[in-house]
């Protein structure tokens, strides 16, 4: 019997595909291939990604992490 969740054989979705999934163009999904955003796998002329990659890519926290500031930088600013 065979588990077809197995990482043996990932389902592959096109460019096309994962942009309608993340509802960006394609052109996105390829910006975020070449800044190594997403993983894909290039076969012949055509990148496919993994659609547990394209789950990993909806799933990251947006925004920048979070910094408190520092008090002390505007006390010393003040004083002088």
């Amino acid at each position: 019997m065979t588990d077809s969740s197995s990482n043996d054989n990932p389902e592959l979705l096109s460019v096309a595909q994962t942009a309608k999934l993340l509802d960006v163009t394609r052109q996105r999904v390829h910006d975020l291939i070449k800044n190594g955003q997403i993983v894909a796998r290039k076969l012949g002329n055509y990148y496919y990604i993994e659609t547990v990659e394209v789950e990993r890519y909806k799933n990251q926290p947006v925004g920048k992490p979070y910094q408190p500031r520092s008090t002390t930088a505007q006390q010393n600013s003040i004083d002088n």
